[in-house]
């Protein structure tokens, strides 16, 4: 299986924001689409990509302020 799971960095630690996360499309106004693999989706807005893990299948976000 290769979906990940998104996790956004904040100032309280870390948080799994979805797993099974099949798509993710970075925005040009800076908004962040995640959709799973059963199709449910997630728009995030106020973070942007910190680092991807491509071993161990995770996406890191960072929220910005």
């Amino acid at each position: 299986m290769c979906q990940s799971k998104v996790i956004l960095l904040n100032g309280n630690g870390a948080e799994v924001i979805m797993t099974d996360v099949v798509l993710m499309d970075v925005k040009e106004d800076g908004r962040i689409e995640i959709m799973d693999i059963m199709g449910n989706k997630k728009t995030l807005h106020g973070c942007r990509v910190e680092s991807i893990d491509f071993i161990s299948h995770r996406v890191f976000l960072r929220e910005v302020i």
